[in-house]
């Protein structure tokens, strides 16, 4: 009897589960098979979708976790914001001297000959002195206390340019803000590495990067708007003017950098990061390997064919302008449109190379922006061309302006698993761009040449064709450490797979005997 109810209850309980199963089967069914706001008919629906196809390549899959865009949203608030700022700051303070130049500062101060290029040699001269030494300094002292303070000196310095009373103090002071300002790019390039994943890293990078152009342009902007107004109020003339009001837009970025900088995701304390999400962004950094690879030598060698092979050593078209004649505030308003196409160029580089069109590969964004560099800096080489297409040459120029963010965001696949290594690499990149262009910025681009630049502009068609070569070549490096990493991860699962064969016969051989 006890068998048969036993027996019983055991059909019963099975006929329950297969019931239980198809109802849950259906439910879930029922469930998936709901509409989504966007897959519904008609116009509404097809708008939501639209929107859904728009967000994906143009920013982050809309499919993400919550959780998780969340807190992608919070980085790109605080962390992202923060940098853009600072970095916005940065090139400010670095590109306002060629707007003061031609805009009385180089009457002001008697400068002659090359002096313009002297000064910029002093600012690169501290740039790459204090570029490794931030670096580091950066992974001993909170980079939350450390970067803001340093943009704090560096703003102070920019309020004594308006001091200045010959050229020789100029240097001094373009020195020192070059020694300010050195850790920042490398240090902010690393925090973005460090903090969001490959397909959300592309478009971040290129909007980071673009705000130096952006502040080129403003600082164009800015210098015809305090010319026009504020020349001679307090005895003072528009290049001192132009000091002054970049310093006092520079200091409150600084202060906001204390509350905003994260620090790395193993050190962060910031107030918008939980314990949670840090530990899941924490990736160890490693000492190990950094000179043997060859990254660290060929990457720095093309960022320098980046720097090189678009015409930003003068403010070429400036130039040109003078020597043509046109008003001072043409002098600073027109070129501005070069920063304009730069802009427009590097964002639209950073949305395409992350999305599904190009599937996060650089290195057609690369070759396109330096082919149109290319064409456009050999037609100002020839010179004696129409004044119309000359203008459209010099506007085209800056198309190479968007090729640095494309290329810093292929670091992190060209580096993939060592994150201290890519740090290094970015910050020997940044220094030895710098160290190379103190002679070659005194080799070709002397300011006496002015405003034709042949030598400069046919340097510039050379390093670009290099700079083409050389992504095609990181191509094939980045393809072979792929084939490479796939072998290894065979070969190390070869290893495991009779070792785990052998450890399962022992565990059934060793299995106690069961009594039915």
């Amino acid at each position: 009897m006890f068998r048969q109810a036993t027996r019983r209850e055991v059909v019963r309980h099975a006929k329950f589960q297969s019931f239980s199963s198809l109802s849950s089967s259906n439910l879930g069914a029922s469930e998936t098979s709901e509409t989504k706001p966007w897959e519904r008919p008609g116009f509404v629906g097809k708008l939501r979708y639209g929107l859904r196809s728009f967000h994906r390549y143009v920013w982050d899959d809309p499919d993400k976790p919550k959780e998780q865009k969340w807190f992608l949203f919070k980085l790109d608030c605080f962390l992202l914001s923060s940098a853009c700022l600072g970095y916005f700051s940065k090139n400010l303070d670095q590109a306002n001297v060629q707007n003061a130049y031609v805009s009385g500062m180089k009457e002001s101060l008697n400068m002659y000959g090359s002096e313009l290029t002297f000064q910029s040699n002093c600012f690169t001269a501290g740039y790459v002195i204090g570029q490794m030494p931030a670096v580091m300094l950066a992974t001993r002292v909170r980079p939350s206390i450390l970067i803001p303070t340093l943009e704090i000196l560096w703003s102070v310095l920019t309020f004594c340019s308006s001091s200045v009373t010959n050229v020789s103090q100029l240097y001094a002071i373009r020195f020192l803000v070059g020694l300010c300002e050195s850790g920042y790019f490398p240090v902010m390039i690393y925090f973005v590495s460090s903090w969001y994943a490959k397909e959300e890293r592309g478009k971040r990078v290129s909007l980071f990067y673009c705000t130096a152009a952006l502040a080129g342009m403003f600082s164009g902007y800015l210098q015809a708007g305090i010319y026009k107004n504020l020349n001679g109020a307090l005895g003072k003339h528009g290049w001192q003017w132009l000091f002054i009001v970049c310093g006092v837009i520079s200091l409150p970025i600084a202060f906001v950098g204390y509350f905003f900088i994260p620090d790395f995701p193993e050190t962060t304390r910031a107030f918008y990061i939980t314990k949670e999400e840090a530990e899941k962004q924490c990736a160890r950094l490693k000492l190990l390997r950094v000179v043997k690879q060859w990254q660290f030598w060929v990457l720095p060698l093309g960022y320098f064919f980046v720097q090189g092979s678009f015409p930003a050593e003068q403010p070429v078209m400036a130039l040109y302008l003078k020597a043509t004649n046109h008003s001072v505030y043409e002098r600073n308003v027109w070129p501005t449109g070069q920063v304009a196409v730069g802009v427009v160029v590097q964002i639209a580089a950073g949305i395409l190379s992350d999305s599904p069109l190009l599937k996060g590969r650089r290195w057609p964004a690369i070759v396109v922006m330096q082919g149109v560099t290319r064409f456009s800096v050999i037609i100002l080489a020839v010179w004696d061309i129409l004044v119309g297409l000359k203008y459209v040459a010099y506007y085209l120029s800056y198309f190479g302006a968007g090729v640095p963010g494309p290329y810093y965001a292929w670091y992190s696949e060209l580096i993939p698993h060592d994150h201290e290594m890519r740090g290094f690499v970015i910050a020997a990149s940044n220094m030895f761009s710098f160290i190379m262009r103190i002679w070659y910025s005194l080799a070709v681009w002397r300011t006496i040449d002015a405003p034709r630049f042949k030598a400069g502009l046919t340097a510039a068609s050379v390093l670009g064709a290099a700079m083409i070569s050389l992504t095609l070549i990181l191509r094939v490096l980045q393809k072979r450490d792929q084939r490479k990493r796939v072998r290894e991860i065979g070969a190390l699962e070869d290893v495991e797979t009779p070792l785990m064969s052998r450890d399962s016969r022992r565990a059934r051989t060793n299995l106690p005997c069961q009594h039915i």
